[in-house]
């Protein structure tokens, strides 16, 4: 297993297209194969004040890769190692853990460009919405470093339709259209700020509760040479991988402050800021994206939930407001969202 530190980015990746411009604020992102996305995740983050992404493309063959070239304010890494890959991970504290690649470029690769900057990361299926009467990312970056805090916790809000008959049209192509097409949340606060410490998670996410609701239940099934004898490993990659609560989308990079995970900073997080990132799963191109997970099986624990994810859309067919429950909410602005205690300024 290749044993890597922060400083090996630059050695395992290197720029194919633009320059890195440490003053403009960015937004980092790990993608393969996001042109469905895309449009809308460039169009909605300029109109909330990025002005550079920072993309690590993992060998996309959708034309997302050709399509990011074509964006001036669009910088692309790529590297010859996959995003499933496990590397032997030694952190600047000296603490040793094994990560999938993709976990370690969202680490390690901002660290190369941006010392002593914010720097932001989401998803291609994830949009960071601002509180109410905030009108750019640059005056959340003022407020943390007016705080002095190093970073600022999301909560990541599963946005979905009435049932599944709302997935089967094509995939809006704006923020906008999603919001329209996919416009419920659950009114339940994910994250409690603590005062100097790692937030405290609250409740269920919105797929945790759909699993309990259908009964799609993890299952053990042993093939091959599995059937005499399964490392505790293979059994893990069976279970639900749980779907997130939360993350922390804007870190201070610096040799002191850093992203640990896909969830995690190393220092405690802002306590007054709580930002909101809208995760759009349940949309059009689910069930294709089930699919692409399983095939690839890069994502966590070889991606066993996208399995689960494909026998709780069969049992949810036909079932009429089949996402709906008695906290299901419909959005209307951050306001709906700050009420629901899934955003705090």
């Amino acid at each position: 297993m290749l044993q890597v530190t922060i400083q090996d980015a630059g050695r395992l990746a290197r720029i194919v297209h633009g320059t890195v411009d440490p003053s403009r604020l960015t937004l980092f992102s790990t993608m393969k194969d996001e042109m469905n996305f895309l449009p809308a995740w460039l169009d909605h983050h300029r109109s909330i004040g990025f002005e550079q992404f920072l993309i690590w493309d993992d060998q996309s063959g959708d034309g997302s890769y050709d399509y990011l070239c074509r964006q001036s304010d669009v910088v692309v890494m790529r590297s010859e190692l996959s995003f499933g890959m496990e590397l032997r991970y030694t952190d600047p504290d000296g603490q040793e853990s094994v990560e999938r690649m993709g976990t370690y470029m969202k680490i390690a690769l901002p660290h190369l460009f941006f010392d002593g900057a914010y720097v932001a990361y989401v998803d291609a299926d994830e949009f960071l919405i601002l509180p109410p009467d905030i009108a750019s990312m640059q005056a959340v970056v003022d407020r943390l470093r007016a705080e002095g805090a190093p970073s600022a916790v999301a909560s990541v809000v599963e946005f979905f339709p009435r049932d599944v008959a709302g997935l089967s049209d094509a995939l809006p192509q704006s923020f906008a259209g999603l919001i329209a097409a996919y416009p419920w949340f659950q009114d339940e606060p994910l994250v409690d700020l603590v005062p100097g410490a790692q937030p405290r998670l609250l409740g269920k996410s919105k797929t945790a509760r759909l699993f309990a609701r259908y009964g799609v239940e993890p299952k053990l099934e042993r093939r091959g040479w599995h059937r005499l004898w399964m490392p505790s490993r293979a059994k893990k990659a069976q279970r639900f991988q749980k779907s997130p609560r939360h993350k922390t989308p804007l870190v201070l990079r610096d040799a002191q402050s850093r992203l640990t995970g896909s969830h995690y900073a190393n220092c405690a997080p802002s306590a007054e800021v709580l930002l909101t990132v809208a995760h759009f799963v349940f949309t059009a191109q689910f069930a294709d994206k089930i699919r692409r997970a399983t095939e690839w099986g890069a994502h966590a624990n070889g991606a066993s939930k996208y399995r689960y994810y494909a026998e709780l859309l069969d049992r949810m067919a036909g079932v009429p407001d089949g996402f709906l429950d008695e906290a299901s909410m419909r959005y209307e602005g951050p306001e709906s969202l700050a009420r629901a205690g899934l955003m705090r300024w």
